[in-house]
């Protein structure tokens, strides 16, 4: 007998442990893709929009689906939404004008300029592994590489101050508890505020020390402006990148000839195969929106004050955009994922910046572990609610030297 997709929770943990969810979600964007959803504890309900088009369309228009009540499920007050995804949760023109900080930073010029600096980061989490012999791609490197960019860019110190950062990442994008979560982003925020105390008495040549001196509107932003600011650049810099560093390696291993393939060709398959990983692993699972009119989505009316959720990962496998969408294909061309977001201002402004972190990580892994394997039996995947990805994933080696290169 067929499940009925009434009896389907997309928001209940348990769903997520479910070997067949893809085909639940294909189900859903064939035969349901706008359907009301309820909380595993009946306290809310929701819109969800599983395929591409209504993904992509939520997305680019902004001034009808708004994001100052939250990127959740669930509809939260604006300054809670604020303190624990800041611009991510406000609306035009606020968003826009914190937005504009970070564009003038992240701008071509910086990210030719990174180049030197992301070789010798990749180098550095290589090389801290390569005598070993064996470590946990996951942890050691996949989660590694992007801790040490966007720490070195904010020049937080090296050591434990950093293993904290991701540990509070961690807890705060993919906690036990609600509570859990929200102890750990006030942590962040507080982190920063304290950092930015700092750069104002101390000033660098750091981004901290540009969001310190950054005025939007005329005005400095304050210090709890900067640690929310802060602890955005850390969350978003680090577990999304790092989930798809560990999920693409894991892709590889299970498809050994595409990996022999892309080593034997790296710079000509590295665009292409850089955004398979990222189209097959979805790290960043949902976004949702709240409706700020009545609108119909996908032929179903949707009262003003009601919340929809976009499914990255679900939208990212509909048939009707992609090839074989099931199947995972470095050479995939073309590729219209919404990995990254589905368009629009709120669109991931660090996109070029992971897009290079893979491309240094995978390149000097290649070149420097040449017959690095991963042990597929150890291997243990993380599908969550909100980030998707990898908690464990061992690999041995041939022990080298280390070769690390200076920034």
């Amino acid at each position: 007998m067929t499940e009925d997709l009434d009896t389907i929770r997309l928001a209940d943990p348990a769903f997520w442990r479910r070997k067949d969810r893809m085909a639940v979600f294909a189900r859903f964007r064939l035969e349901r893709p706008v359907a009301r959803q309820t909380m595993p504890d009946g306290s809310a309900t929701f819109w969800s929009l599983t395929r591409h088009a209504e993904c992509r369309d939520v997305s680019r228009r902004a001034s009808l689906f708004r994001s100052q009540h939250g990127t959740g499920m669930v509809a939260e007050g604006p300054e809670l939404a604020y303190e624990i995804g800041g611009m991510l949760n406000r609306d035009a023109p606020i968003h826009p004008a914190l937005r504009r900080i970070l564009a003038r930073v992240f701008t071509p010029r910086f990210l030719e300029e990174m180049e030197q600096d992301l070789d010798a980061a990749a180098h550095t989490v290589i090389g801290a592994v390569s005598e070993r012999g064996c470590c946990d791609f996951a942890v050691d490197i996949a989660n590694r590489m992007p801790l040490t960019v966007i720490c070195d860019m904010l020049s937080v110190p090296d050591g434990h101050e950093r293993d904290e950062l991701a540990r509070l990442t961690l807890t705060a994008l993919d906690p036990a508890e609600a509570a859990e979560a929200l102890k750990a982003f006030r942590a962040l925020n507080l982190y920063g505020e304290d950092l930015a105390r700092k750069r104002r008495r101390e000033p660098g040549d750091d981004l901290m020390s540009r969001l310190v001196a950054a005025e939007v509107d005329g005005a400095r932003l304050t210090d709890r402006d900067i640690g929310i600011y802060f602890q955005l650049l850390i969350t978003a810099g680090i577990e999304t990148t790092s989930s798809s560093l560990a999920q693409g390696m894991h892709f590889l291993a299970t498809h050994p000839a595409q990996w022999r393939d892309w080593r034997e060709h790296y710079e000509e398959l590295a665009g292409t195969a850089i955004e398979e990983i990222v189209r097959y692993a979805s790290p960043v699972v949902h976004f949702g929106r709240r409706v700020e009119r009545d609108v119909v989505i996908g032929g179903q009316s949707i009262a003003a004050g009601e919340q929809v959720v976009l499914w990255y990962i679900s939208a990212n496998r509909d048939e009707t955009v992609f090839a074989h969408p099931e199947r995972f294909d470095i050479r995939r061309s073309p590729n219209d994922h919404v990995g990254f977001g589905g368009g629009g201002p709120h669109h991931c402004l660090g996109i070029h910046l992971a897009r290079r972190e893979m491309h240094h990580l995978f390149r000097v892994l290649f070149e420097t572990l040449p017959d690095l394997k991963i042990d597929l039996d150890g291997a243990r995947a993380h599908h969550g609610l909100f980030i998707n990805g990898m908690q464990r994933l061992p690999c041995r080696f041939t022990p080298r030297r280390a070769e690390l290169r200076a920034p």
